[in-house]
């Protein structure tokens, strides 16, 4: 093994142990939807903290990030969450936008599942369209305190790479130039997180990715959080 893939090898190992023990001090003694959002927050606080270090770190060392308010290119992309992840995010939306509030984001999130919905993977990761989430006009997010791990560790230190990504979504060649060390550490927290969710429940729990548009959806149904909980089948798997 060469000197960096050791270096990586122990550095997933370390977030992942961290997301871990984070998910663990909140659940260890009482499995509840309470307690699963608790440690979901405090999860996005570490994470964000994660981010705010290295945005520090990056434009002290002359390579800032040139992610701003405003700037929205990748919030055109299919962005994947875990379910808890969809469920914490409906519960934010829901107390938000209390009442007949809730309907106008329910439409906009039917509005593009009608499309993506039966889409095999590829074809997600190509499909461009603004997430139902992000204020038309403002360019932002509407629910930007709940947003799950994939939009918090997408930086890129390329507004241009970022822009060309959603001009040219059929064009393999053309990536966004993302910094790699917040896309895997967080990462890997999540997955450390996920794996004390499933510990002793592999085959109860659902727990796995889908797009934040159906899994709101579902997660929006009566009682679907307490229903997740208990085993029963709430989110539906990507084709």
């Amino acid at each position: 093994m060469d000197e960096q893939t050791h270096y990586w090898q122990k550095f997933d190992e370390t977030f992942f142990n961290d997301g871990y023990r984070l998910c663990n001090a909140f659940i260890g003694h009482d499995f509840s939807v309470k307690n699963i959002f608790a440690a979901q927050k405090q999860l996005y606080v570490v994470v964000d903290q994660l981010i705010d270090s290295f945005i520090g770190r990056s434009r002290t060392e002359g390579n800032p990030p040139e992610c701003r308010k405003g700037c929205a290119f990748c919030c055109h992309q299919t962005v994947l969450a875990s379910t808890y992840e969809l469920l914490y995010l409906a519960d934010f939306l829901k107390r938000k936008y209390p009442g007949k509030l809730v309907e106008g984001v329910r439409a906009k999130l039917e509005a593009k599942a009608v499309l993506t919905r039966g889409l095999k993977l590829d074809g997600l990761l190509k499909f461009k369209m603004p997430c139902p989430l992000l204020h038309p006009t403002g360019g932002y997010c509407t629910s930007y305190q709940a947003r799950p791990v994939a939009c918090r560790i997408y930086l890129s230190s390329s507004e241009a790479s970022c822009r060309l990504d959603l001009e040219q979504p059929e064009n393999d060649s053309v990536f966004p130039s993302l910094y790699e060390m917040p896309l895997r550490a967080g990462r890997m927290l999540n997955e450390g997180f996920q794996a004390r969710l499933r510990e002793g429940r592999i085959d109860k729990l659902q727990v796995f990715e889908t797009t934040i548009e159906q899994g709101v959806l579902s997660a929006f149904e009566p009682e679907a959080a307490q229903k997740w909980l208990t085993g029963k089948k709430v989110f539906k798997q990507l084709v």
